[in-house]
Formats: C-alpha cells, structure tokens, sequence
C-alpha cells in the first residue's frame, strides 16, 4: 500500500499540472516570475512550493488520521470509473466546479502574494486526483506515509512550474503544453479507468 500510494501520488501529481483548468494559470505565473529578480523569484517559487506541500500533506495526513472501513474492491473501482467518465465530459460540457481557494481564510487576504495564493489553491480539475490519493491515504491510514504523499504531489505538481519559471518559455515549449493541455484529460481517464478496471480483476 505504501508504494501504490507514493507512486500514486508522484503520478498524479504531474499530472494535475497539464490538466486545463490548471497549466493556463501556472504557465503564466511562470512567465511573469521569469522576468523578476533572481531573488525574488526564488522567494516566490519558495513561497509556491512550501505552502502547496503544507496544504496537501496536511489534506492526506488528515485523511489518513480519519481512516476509511469498508469501501470494497467494487466501489473502489466505480469510484475510478465514473471520476473518469467525469473527465471526458468536461471535454464537452462544462461543469461548474469551483477551485478549493484555502488562501481565504487567512487574514488580510487581498495582500497575499500571488504565489501563496496559487500554492493554496486547488484548481477544480485536480480535485478528483487529489481525492483519489486522500482516498489511498485514508485507507492506509498511515499519517507519516500520507504526509510523504503530500509532498510527493506537491513536489510533482509544482516542478514544471518551478522549471519554466527559471529556464523561461520558448514558442516550442508553450506549444506543446497548450497541446499536452488538449491531451491530458483523456491521459487522466484512461489512468483511472486502468486502475479500476485492476482493482476490479485483483479485489486490491
């Protein structure tokens, strides 16, 4: 369970980045942060990458202290499959989801800087990823495992991020993310109609 929920997590991680609702937003405060001070930008990646790992190994080691009993192997797998079916809807149908912003509940929220506030949001379309690694940590309920899983996806959410901002963007490099941006929903589905139709044949 340990490396099912490590790997999980890394995986998903990475993906969450080129899902659509999110590679837009990271893609552009990438750009802008390219061009501040190398101080600067190093605080505001710093600021990015620290306040998303305290979110999420803070939402997985949570889930992991609460536990979860009795989801079989079968609901288990449905869970894959219609969270799947979900993300290929979106490729047609919008479906008005809100991003999870935990930045506002923090005092004088509107002199935030910009990289805490994206660091504390969650974007609507990572949040069934999200759910699928908290559900892996609930189950294994193992908080110090569940708190390496938060820092695994935050690590893999944030490194292309981290990337672009340092090295810059190039038309080559904005044109395939604004493609693997086209791609990734059907990735995403195909992953978890993978993992549901393994957890059905295996009861895992």
């Amino acid at each position: 369970m340990s490396t099912l929920l490590l790997v999980t997590a890394a995986g998903l991680g990475l993906l969450a980045f080129f899902e659509p609702c999110t590679i837009a937003t990271h893609t552009l405060f990438a750009a802008r942060s390219s061009h501040d001070a190398a101080r600067q930008r190093r605080a505001a990646l710093a600021q990015l990458v620290l306040s998303r790992s305290a979110l999420l190994a803070g939402l997985f080691g949570t889930a992991a202290a609460i536990g979860l009993d009795g989801l079989s192997a079968p609901q288990a797998a449905l869970m894959l499959g219609i969270i799947g079916a979900v993300y290929l809807v979106t490729r047609r149908v919008y479906l008005p989801v809100p991003h999870l912003e935990f930045f506002r509940v923090i005092p004088g929220v509107r002199r935030l800087p910009q990289a805490l506030k994206l660091g504390l949001t969650l974007p609507a379309c990572t949040l069934p990823l999200v759910a699928v690694v908290g559900v892996i940590a609930a189950l294994g309920q193992r908080i110090d495992l569940a708190v390496l899983a938060g820092l695994a996806f935050a690590g893999m959410f944030s490194l292309l991020t981290v990337w672009d901002s340092l090295h810059g963007l190039n038309a080559a490099h904005l044109a395939f993310l604004g493609k693997a941006a086209g791609v990734s929903p059907y990735v995403t589905a195909l992953l978890l109609w993978g993992g549901a139709f393994l957890i059905w044949q295996t009861g895992i």
